[in-house]
């Protein structure tokens, strides 16, 4: 459960210390995020982030002045605070469709407006993954970053697959993976078309990529074998 900034944990050893002479490599074909709590509206992990919105129509324009780390598909938890005029919007996640480097635009229900106002925000979270050649970290520069994970900070995504959500790269697999296993509603029965090939003497780690350490953290299960 990574949950303080610059500690990492393990999640998947394929004799590090090399002390095991019975196997050569490890296989990988699903890593998940499973959230330490169960929540019904978004996941409380970090203090959320205070900004200013604009809502009219459809459309919510969040600005967050010290910048934020959203992407256009995610979703994000808004908590509306005050408002100039009329209605508060309703607090929500909301689809954004639009980001700057200080704004993420979002689709609300529509509303007459300009409202403006403040609101709290649960931005994404973002773990990053390493791999590690020694049997004991001693130095940063041990670690080799091999991808971020950013997970959406909405209820919904308290069990997050590496493998659904096309995060683990492509694989060369003996049985052909194609036509309608990808991006279709067969795609999740085929978690083979996607892994990673370790071989012995190394380790995957992962650590929290925020600027505060998290209030409650996650269990992070790989699944594979040894060869």
């Amino acid at each position: 459960m990574p949950t303080a900034v610059g500690n990492a944990t393990k999640i998947f050893d394929v004799d590090s210390a090399q002390t095991d002479t019975s196997i050569s490599g490890a296989y990988i074909d699903e890593i998940w995020f499973q959230y330490s709590k169960r929540n019904t509206e978004f996941i409380d992990a970090t203090s959320a982030v205070v900004g200013t919105y604009s809502a009219n129509g459809t459309n919510v324009v969040v600005t967050i002045s010290g910048g934020h780390n959203v992407q256009v598909g995610q979703q994000v938890y808004l908590n509306f605070t005050s408002y100039s005029s009329g209605t508060t919007p309703i607090d929500q996640a909301v689809n954004i469709t639009a980001v700057t480097p200080t704004t993420f635009t979002g689709t609300i229900p529509s509303i007459s407006g300009p409202i403006t106002g403040n609101v709290e925000c649960r931005l994404p979270l973002d773990f990053c993954v390493y791999l590690v050649e020694a049997g004991a970290v001693t130095n940063t520069n041990q670690f080799f970053p091999l991808f971020t994970v950013s997970i959406p900070a909405t209820y919904e995504h308290q069990y997050y697959s590496l493998t659904e959500y096309n995060v683990l790269p492509l694989i060369n697999h003996p049985t052909v993976q194609a036509g309608s296993n990808f991006y279709t509603a067969n795609s999740a029965t085929a978690p083979k078309i996607r892994g990673m090939m370790l071989k012995r003497g190394q380790a995957l780690y992962a650590a929290y990529s925020g600027t505060t350490a998290l209030t409650n953290g996650f269990y992070v299960t790989a699944q594979g074998g040894y060869y």
